[in-house]
């Protein structure tokens, strides 16, 4: 039997050591067992790895829900648990662990049902998040703002009810097979590609916005389930000129009368930082553009539109000024054409019942 001793590797090669031993208790919480230790199984899943702090202490926590099939988590500092039949904390503390040391914690299998980071796993000191533990995770993935920097796997695929990495830094192209048939929060981070699928008449919210994604917004008219959607902000780090701008999205903004839950909808560039930057997109409006009076925040701002579309859209938003739910905000401003005289009295009309109204050359 070979002691168990902390990796100093990093990456997947740095399997921590566990065994298959150890269960759970009557109340169904984590069980960890410390005992002398087998050679590494090799076919471990690596979910993360940080270094060890100079007080030589560390506690690390995240959310899982009960798995299809039994699970170990090997902590990396030779103990184990294994994985409850209910909901809970997956929770470790560390102690007299050498500083500068790193720690890997890997799994038996990947996680196949919930699994969400919490501030612990952020807090990480050289915070490395290996995508292998998490690969199968099909209901809910929160990983928000834990600082990921690896790309997701090319192949990564299922069908989420809410997939959350918002707030991370993680580049590349985001995966085609993945479903977030509820809500799809990837936003602030540096994907590039093909804007994401949109999945009609079942996502609850859509936010893309702060990537690097270019392509055609979506069609999303009748969908009566979208309460927000936003595509705005996309910067792909080419910085182009304000005279001959880079195209980031382009399509028709829709008919949004029938997105009877629709509160918030944003397929502007963002402000100045993306106009100076060269970045625009480049929209046409239907021509059967309408509103529900539900809507409450609506942003098509350096999004290329005519005079005659901007003077439409504040027409449609001000035939009904005074049945709007909670008016807040209308922006069709920076790098669109001005509003014309007729454009400039509805704008006054909306202001009059409560709208703040951005219109070019403002931001």
């Amino acid at each position: 039997m070979e002691s168990a001793k902390i990796s100093k590797l990093t990456g997947p090669e740095a399997s921590s050591i566990g065994i298959r031993a150890g269960g759970v208790d009557d109340v169904g919480s984590l069980v960890s067992n410390n005992q002398d230790l087998p050679t590494p199984d090799p076919a471990r899943f690596p979910l993360l790895t940080f270094t060890v702090p100079a007080s030589g202490t560390e506690t690390v926590a995240f959310t899982i829900s009960a798995q299809t099939f039994p699970m170990v988590i090997y902590w990396g500092d030779g103990t184990l648990s294994h994985t409850p039949a209910l909901p809970t904390v997956a929770s470790h503390a560390y102690t007299g662990l050498t500083p500068g040391d790193q720690i890997t914690i890997n799994t038996s299998m990947s996680f196949d049902n919930t699994w969400k980071g919490v501030p612990s796993v952020a807090q990480l000191e050289n915070l490395t998040f290996w995508w292998g533990a998490i690969e199968d995770t099909k209901i809910n993935l929160n990983l928000k703002d834990l600082g990921i920097t690896r790309s997701m796997p090319p192949k990564m695929d299922g069908v989420f009810n809410n997939l959350n990495l918002k707030g991370n830094s993680i580049p590349g192209e985001f995966p085609s097979g993945i479903n977030a048939s509820g809500g799809l929060f990837i936003n602030e981070n540096n994907f590039r590609g093909d804007l994401p699928v949109f999945r009609s008449n079942s996502q609850t919210n859509y936010s893309v916005q702060g990537n690097g994604f270019r392509g055609t917004i979506h069609d999303i008219s009748g969908d009566e389930q979208i309460v927000r959607y936003n595509a705005s902000r996309q910067d792909d780090g080419i910085t182009a000129s304000t005279v001959n701008p880079r195209i980031m999205l382009t399509g028709e903004i829709p008919n949004l009368s029938g997105c009877t839950s629709l509160i918030y909808y944003h397929v502007g560039n963002g402000g100045l930082a993306e106009y100076n930057k060269g970045l625009v997109n480049n929209l046409t409006v239907a021509a059967d553009f309408d509103v529900h009076e539900d809507l409450e925040e609506f942003y098509a701002g350096t999004a290329g539109l005519s005079e005659s579309e901007v003077d439409f859209i504040l027409a449609k938003f001000a035939a009904k000024a005074g049945t709007f739910t909670n008016p807040k905000k209308l922006n069709v401003g920076g790098r669109n054409a001005e509003a014309s005289a007729a454009g400039l009295a509805n704008k006054s009309i909306l202001q009059t019942a409560g709208w703040e109204v951005i219109t070019a050359p403002d931001f």
